[in-house]
């Protein structure tokens, strides 16, 4: 009946949870990685527009303490939950090991036909030195042809020898405008709000979005 609760323990890619919403149910969700909570956020928000002031998360990161927590306890539950603040998915699916550089990817379309790739480094260290920019201007030239922008994403305040590395590296220009080939961003800023600047103006493909939910009148009403 409309206003009953739903639990799902093990909520994964968050069907049940989407089934409950649709149908106005409560529902509460649990699940053991912050991959699985990223995805299922952003199933709600493709779904349901507006939904977001309508429920809560808990256990993921709020500050950076808590990431820093995190990041000592489980480095790939932290490399997981930090690809997903920025749009992208982990590399490897949730497979553990090496990753050639790469921790997370996202996609773009450049030209509104090509698909090209960002990819994303994490590092969630007290210090991160300028070894870790030439590393992924690196890994950068070896996906030549398939990705265009890189981002590192870490803990610690960028040196001045990492901002200079970073801004050799050049610019990305297509039809969506002009980026820098590396950016670094980091954890502070995403609490912040600030994100890479990406050119996501020609839809990407990272993630196949859900169908946005055709309500009645009277439950849209609920989700304002």
């Amino acid at each position: 009946m409309p206003g009953d609760v739903v639990l799902d323990p093990f909520c994964g890619c968050g069907t049940a949870i989407h089934a409950a919403e649709r149908l106005g149910r409560r529902w509460i969700g649990i699940d053991v990685t912050h991959l699985s909570i990223a995805l299922i956020e952003r199933r709600l928000r493709d779904a349901f527009p507006g939904i977001g002031a309508r429920y809560t998360v808990e256990g993921t990161p709020k500050d950076l303490a808590g990431a820093l927590d995190l990041a000592a306890r489980d480095k790939y539950q932290f490399q997981w939950w930090a690809v997903g603040q920025v749009g992208a998915r982990p590399y490897k699916g949730k497979k553990k090991g090496a990753d050639g550089g790469i921790d997370g990817i996202l996609y773009f379309k450049p030209d509104r036909r090509t698909d090209r790739a960002a990819v994303v480094s994490v590092k969630g260290g007290e210090t991160v030195g300028v070894g870790a920019v030439r590393d992924l201007v690196g890994v950068l030239d070896r996906e030549r042809g398939h990705a265009e922008l890189a981002i590192l994403l870490c803990a610690a305040l960028p040196t001045r020898a990492m901002e200079k590395e970073a801004a050799a590296a050049g610019f990305y220009t297509c039809e969506a405008g002009t980026f820098p080939r590396v950016q670094i961003v980091t954890l502070a800023e995403i609490f912040q709000g600030r994100l890479p600047k990406l050119p996501f103006g020609w839809s990407g493909g990272t993630f196949k979005a859900a169908a946005r939910e055709d309500l009645s009148e009277a439950r849209q009403h609920e989700l304002l």
